[in-house]
Order: structure tokens, then sequence, then C-alpha cells
């Protein structure tokens, strides 16, 4: 019972190139046990709700990456699943392809009111995209929460300073004197600062650096993304060992 009331698709995409879109549509729907007037409507509909058009009756080796994304999500969805797990979903994709397949989770979780759990690499997807977000650093939730709240955690403004790799650690010292800083993150060639009040604040870690004799590459203030939550409670920046 479970299986149909799920939907999956992962990483991989795993279609048969000899077959057409629409062959693959179709067998999907009879494995699981759809008549042929239900898999006939529901080809019809994700044609619709995937987009890919007259390609539907072309053989799957000739789609485009994108293409095969959308398609294998269509595969997902043949059952009107209640549950969308989706691996990935936008890895190696161009960003018009990306585009488009945010579009269709958007408009399954907000039209379909699908819950969908996915999993990514790229923190600003999940920011664009998630309701809640966990976070996992080597099998385990390090943090959890709303997009909002967790960029909150972090401080309400980051400054960064770009400096020589071997440096990073003496700027991170030097402003550990300074008074209304937040936390301080040194990593390969840049430190990132938190602070309640960034505009404030940047103008006496300038000074700071200045007096300590330190030539920096630059100084910039930004509100923080999901990648500095990363980084803050894991050590770490977003990356393939970091995933």
């Amino acid at each position: 019972m479970v299986r149909l009331r799920i939907g999956v698709a992962l990483q991989d995409a795993a279609l048969d190139p000899k077959q057409t879109g629409r062959e693959l549509l179709d067998l999907q729907g009879r494995l699981y046990g759809l008549g042929a007037q239900q898999r006939r409507r529901r080809v019809e509909e994700l044609l619709v709700l995937v987009d890919i058009g007259d390609a539907i009756d072309r053989r799957i080796g000739t789609y485009s990456g994108g293409m095969k994304r959308r398609l294998d999500l269509a595969a997902a969805l043949v059952h009107e699943p209640e549950i969308l797990f989706l691996d990935e979903p936008t890895t190696g994709l161009d960003p018009m392809s990306r585009a488009a397949v945010w579009d269709e989770v958007r408009r399954l979780n907000e039209q379909r009111g699908m819950t969908i759990f996915l999993t990514t690499q790229y923190l600003e997807e999940a920011d664009a995209l998630a309701d809640r977000v966990g976070i996992i650093a080597h099998g385990r939730i390090v943090a959890e929460g709303t997009p909002a709240e967790l960029k909150r955690s972090v401080g309400s403004d980051l400054i960064i300073v770009k400096c020589r790799p071997a440096d990073s650690e003496q700027v991170a010292r030097v402003l550990s004197t300074v008074q209304s800083l937040g936390s301080i993150e040194a990593s390969a060639d840049e430190v990132v600062i938190a602070a309640e009040h960034g505009a404030k604040a940047i103008s006496p870690v300038a000074v700071a650096l200045s007096e300590a004799g330190i030539a920096i590459d630059g100084l910039t203030l930004r509100t923080p993304t999901l990648d500095d939550v990363f980084l803050h409670v894991t050590g770490e920046r977003m990356g393939e060992d970091a995933a």
C-alpha cells in the first residue's frame, strides 16, 4: 500500500533510451495497475504538467538532460502519489532546465497539495522551494527549521573578509577583540563575521585590520544565506564530501 501512495525520482534517471516518452509513462501506469483509459488520461495530464510537448513520441535517447529529468518526474507522478521523494532533481542541469524543474516542484506543492521531500546540494534551491529545511552533516541532522529561522540563527548581517589563506586565522584572532561582533568563522581564503548591525560594524572591522597591518583582498556586507548556515553549523562549505 505504501508504494501506491509515494512517488520517487532518483538522482540518476533510469530511463530506457529506446522507448518513447509516451511508452515509458504508459508502462509506468500499467505497473501501478491503471486501466487503459486511466493511463491515457494521466499521460495527457502529465504532458501539460511537465511540458515535454511533441517530444513525448520521440525516443528518450534523443532527449536533453532537462527533458529526461522532467520525464522521470512525470513517471513518478503517474499514479498521483500523496508524497513525492526527489533525490537531487536538478544536479547537472543547465539554468533553464533547473528553473523548469523548480516551477514543477512549486506547482505540485501549491496546486496539488503534494508533500515533497527533496534532497539537494544547492542550498539556494532549498531556500527557494522548501517550507522546512534540515541540514545533514556526516549522517546526522545538525540544524532544522524554516529557511528564515535558520538564516536568523547566524545573525541578521554578515561581513565577509577576503584574504590570503595563510592570513585567515590571524584575521579571526584580530576581529575577536572587536566589540559588538557575533560568531567569527575562518575557512580557506575568507573570514565570515556575524553582526546584528552590519552597517555599523563594518567600519570597526576595517580599522582593526588596518591597525594590525593585515592586507585584505576585499571587505563586503551581505545578509546570510543557507550556505552560511551550513558553514556555521558544520564548519565546512557545502560540497560533494559535505553533502
